[in-house]
């Protein structure tokens, strides 16, 4: 007789079934043996036991059915492999512990090639990850290590994960140890706390990361010659060797007050925001930093994206900078798209800066054609029916349609102008001289700063 559910007693010689698929566990039980389930390709769902201290090594491996696990507060260790190659792991959770000097060391290769894992966010009980422990979770997107007390990322912790677009460190952090992020084609931002101390950075820490842009190294800061080859926004902006990149990185948001509030929003009031905001601009502070990116863009690539910092910014600068890109080539809300899960909360976030962004403008523009055409785009992206990738590739459209009626928008003010400008020359009699005058002074009143660049990117003139 087939057994599809089994209650794991810790008898001495017990086996799990081999087409077990759902299991759970005598409440007395402390540690899971070794290799207990390796290989139980129809397991899906498992409870541990309350009081668990140890998973033993290979316990759940190439259980490529488990769909999601949560991990009791007590537990102290995940030995290597434990659950490497649970192909079809979407969820981890961590219960949040009932001491304070409770510790939780996460074993070698533990997470290796979870390959449907796509955000991380470990508890503060967290104070070892060992080598290669993430390794190769392909869609990983999100890992927020921010309340560990880790002191180091170990050797390719999370090399090979493709995707991964943003990482929050905890202040303990020394050093980021060799490969510990090679091959994240895809990361964007790393986010040190700022007031952190110094970090080493050893040789290949950050190899073939080529999107590379957001992150801020503490003063004292070292790292290795081949610390970031192939970082190419990096070397581009800083240059090749590995001392001149650290000392930008460590001068990484000098003179951009409001990118580094975004950049580190932890502990960031809205009321702080906006009052750094109107500081910068008595200042004289860029909007676009060196990376082409706008605070919409830092504020979408960290991990916690938040909706009253977000409203300040919309408030506080103009609708057209989320229509700006960065040397990613990425809108901000590209990033938003791509990292967040579809939550309630980030459904909310994504209609307020699709509103702001691209429906309220054609709203003052009065044309309800365009008005009701965009409306039903934005109500496509919201859609619960659509994928991530299909939301982006709409989002993506959207922008593309909206640029279109701007630029008709602004070359339409900008004739009215010109037009009036003509015939007020003509009815007063003025001479050419003058008539040239008065159409100079409706390019400037029509809004040259924005409407002129407008007109001639639709004109295609460079």
């Amino acid at each position: 007789m087939e057994v599809t559910e089994y209650r794991f007693q810790g008898n001495e010689g017990e086996v799990v079934p081999e087409r077990v698929q759902k299991l759970t566990f005598h409440p007395w039980i402390r540690f899971l043996p070794d290799d207990l389930c390796t290989n139980r390709t129809h397991l899906r769902e498992v409870t541990l036991p309350q009081g668990l201290i140890k998973i033993g090594r290979d316990a759940f491996s190439d259980c490529t059915s488990l769909f999601a696990i949560k991990i009791c507060g007590a537990v102290e260790y995940i030995e290597n492999y434990a659950f490497m190659a649970c192909e079809g792991l979407v969820k981890i959770e961590f219960e949040s512990s009932s001491s304070s000097a409770h510790r939780l060391t996460i074993g070698e290769f533990a997470f290796h090639s979870c390959l449907a894992l796509e955000r991380i966010k470990l508890p503060s009980s967290v104070n070892t990850i060992a080598n290669s422990g993430f390794e190769s979770c392909l869609v990983l997107l999100e890992a927020d290590l921010s309340a560990t007390s880790i002191t180091k990322i170990s050797r390719e912790v999370f090399a090979h994960c493709h995707n991964l677009q943003n990482v929050s460190l905890p202040n303990s952090l020394e050093r980021i140890c060799y490969n510990g992020f090679y091959d994240c084609g895809c990361l964007v931002t790393v986010i040190v706390p700022l007031g952190s101390q110094s970090i080493k950075i050893e040789d290949a820490a950050f190899d073939d990361c080529s999107s590379l842009a957001n992150i801020v190294l503490p003063k004292g800061s070292k790292a290795q010659t081949d610390s970031f080859d192939y970082c190419a926004l990096l070397q581009n902006r800083f240059g090749e060797e590995a001392d001149s990149i650290v000392d930008g990185l460590v001068a990484r948001f000098d003179g951009f007050p409001v990118h580094r509030l975004c950049y580190d929003h932890s502990s960031v009031t809205a009321q702080e925001l906006g009052q750094c905001i109107e500081r910068s601009k008595d200042e004289g502070s860029p909007l676009v930093d060196e990376f082409g990116m706008t605070p919409f863009h830092v504020l979408f690539t960290t991990v916690g994206s938040r909706q009253d910092l977000l409203e300040v910014l919309l408030e506080k600068y103009p609708y057209n900078a989320l229509g700006w890109r960065d040397a990613n080539d990425k809108l901000a809300s590209e990033y938003f798209l791509v990292s967040k899960t579809w939550t309630r909360e980030n459904e909310i976030l994504l209609q307020i800066i699709l509103q702001r962004g691209i429906v309220d403008p054609i709203v003052r523009w009065g044309a309800p054609s365009w008005r009701r055409a965009m409306q039903n785009k934005v109500q496509d992206i919201l859609s619960h029916e659509v994928s991530k990738e299909q939301r982006a590739s709409l989002c993506t459209a959207a922008y593309s349609a909206f640029a279109k009626y701007e630029g008709m928008e602004a070359t339409s003010i900008l004739e009215m102008a010109l037009w009036k400008a003509q015939l007020k020359g003509g009815l007063n009699n003025a001479t050419p001289q003058q008539q040239a005058l008065e159409r100079e002074e409706c390019r400037c009143v029509c809004g040259s700063d924005g409407v002129i660049p407008s007109v001639t990117m639709f004109l295609g003139i460079s």
